[in-house]
C-alpha cells in the first residue's frame, strides 16, 4: 500500500481539486493521501479542509505556521512520519495523475530503491482544459522534464536518512538532495518512462525578483545557497544531515501562541552598526526569553538632509535598507534559528520587519 503525501501553502483551491480528483479516477484504490497544510492563511486553509474532506482516501493536517519561513522539507517530514504504509510517493499540487498511476506503484514499488518518473509540462492555455472528470489522454505536454520532486521510496529508508534536510527554505534543491542522500544509503536510483504525470502550470518561483523586497518573505540568491548545501552534501558522501531536528516534528499552535507574550521587546532604526550588531552579537546571548524586535526605516534615512550628505560624500551613520535587514535576519534563521519557535512578518508598507523568537 502507498501513501500519497502533498506539502501545501496558499494556493488555489481548483488547482488542489483537479489533483485529487484524478486520483479519484484510479483504477487500483488501495492508495491513502496525506494532505499537509504548512501555515496556510485561515479562511483558505478552512477551504481546503473542506475540500479533502470529500475525498475518502485523504486525510488533511494543518500545521500553524503561518508566520514561519515556508519550509517544503518540514511539511514533508511531516507528511511522511503520519503515513502508516510501507511506501511513500511525494506528490505536489500540481500534479495530475494517469488513472493507472496507483496501479504502477503496486508493481514496481521495491524497498532497495527509490522511483523517480518523467514529468510532463503542460502550458497555460492546456491547463485551463482540465475539468472534472480527468480527460488525461487529451491533454498534450508542452515537454517533459526528469528533474522533479516525485519520488516512490519506501518510509523505512526516508527515515533511514531522516528524511528531507530542513536548511532548505522556500525553493530548490531539497528533492535532488535526497536522492544522493538515498544512494548514500545504499538505495538504487532508478528513473522511469512512463508518461504517467502532467503538471498544471503556474507562474515559475524563478519570475520573483529576489532582490527587492516584497510582503512575502524573499532571500536573495537562495536558491544558489540551497543548491551549494546539496553540492556539499554530494561531496562528502552525507546520509543523514547536520544539525537535523527530530523527523517529523513541526511547531504546535500552543508554541506560536507563546510569541504573542514576549519578555523583551527591543526596537531599532535601520543604522547598519546598531542592526548588524545586535542581530548577530547581542541576540544570540539571549536565554529562556521570548524577543521581539521590531526593525524599521528611520525618519532621517528618507531625508533630503540624509541625501545631500551622501551626494557630497560628507561622514554621515551609516544605514541599511529594509530589504538587507530583511535579508541579515533571514539568513541568521536559516543557519542559526531553524529550529527555534519564531514569528517573522513584513509589514504592508514594506518598511518594517517584526522578528519575535523563543531563546
Amino acid at each position: 500500500m502507498v501513501t500519497i503525501v502533498y506539502a501545501f501553502r496558499n494556493r488555489d483551491v481548483l488547482r488542489v481539486k483537479a489533483s485529487l480528483d484524478s486520483l479519484q479516477q484510479q483504477t487500483h484504490s488501495d492508495f491513502k493521501v496525506v494532505f499537509v497544510d504548512y501555515g496556510s492563511e485561515t479562511n483558505l486553509a478552512l477551504e481546503i479542509e473542506k475540500l479533502i474532506g470529500n475525498y475518502s482516501f485523504a486525510n488533511y493536517y494543518y500545521v500553524p505556521s503561518t508566520t514561519l519561513l515556508w519550509n517544503k522539507s518540514k511539511a514533508l517530514n511531516y507528511g511522511i512520519s503520519k503515513a502508516i504504509t510501507p511506501f511513500i510517493f511525494i506528490a505536489d499540487v500540481d500534479l495530475i495523475f494517469h488513472q493507472d498511476t496507483v496501479a504502477l506503484f503496486h508493481k514496481i514499488a521495491n524497498a532497495d530503491k527509490a522511483i523517480l518518473f518523467k514529468l510532463g509540462y503542460l502550458t497555460k492555455e492546456e491547463s485551463q482544459k482540465i475539468e472534472t472528470p480527468i480527460a488525461f489522454e487529451s491533454l498534450k505536454p508542452k515537454h517533459f522534464g526528469y528533474v522533479n520532486g516525485m519520488v516512490l521510496c519506501s518510509k523505512k529508508a526516508l527515515e533511514q536518512i531522516n528524511g528531507y534536510d530542513t536548511f532548505f527554505h522556500f525553493y530548490g534543491s531539497e528533492d535532488v538532495d535526497l536522492y544522493v542522500r538515498l544512494e548514500h544509503a545504499g538505495i538504487t536510483i532508478e528513473q522511469r518512462e512512463e508518461a504517467y504525470f502532467f503538471h498544471n502550470w503556474h507562474v515559475i518561483y524563478n519570475s520573483y525578483n529576489d532582490e527587492v523586497m516584497s510582503k512575502t518573505p524573499r532571500l536573495y540568491n537562495v536558491k544558489r545557497i540551497n543548491q551549494q548545501h546539496y553540492f556539499f552534501h554530494q561531496q562528502h558522501k552525507i546520509i543523514v544531515p547536520f544539525n537535523q531536528e527530530e523527523f517529523g516534528t513541526v511547531v504546535k499552535k500552543e508554541d506560536q501562541e507563546q510569541l504573542l507574550q514576549p519578555t523583551k521587546i527591543v526596537e531599532l532604526p535601520n543604522i547598519h552598526a546598531v542592526v548588524h550588531h545586535f542581530i548577530c552579537v547581542q541576540l544570540p546571548t539571549f536565554k529562556n526569553e521570548i524577543v521581539k524586535i521590531t526593525i524599521q526605516e528611520d525618519a532621517y534615512y528618507r531625508s533630503l538632509k540624509h541625501y545631500l550628505k551622501k551626494l557630497l560624500k560628507k561622514q554621515s551613520q551609516p544605514y541599511v535598507s529594509i530589504k538587507q535587514v530583511n535579508d541579515l535576519l533571514l539568513t541568521e534563521i536559516l543557519y542559526r534559528y531553524k529550529h527555534h519557535n519564531y514569528a517573522y512578518e513584513i509589514s504592508n508598507d514594506l518598511k518594517k520587519v517584526i522578528f519575535t523568537i523563543k531563546l
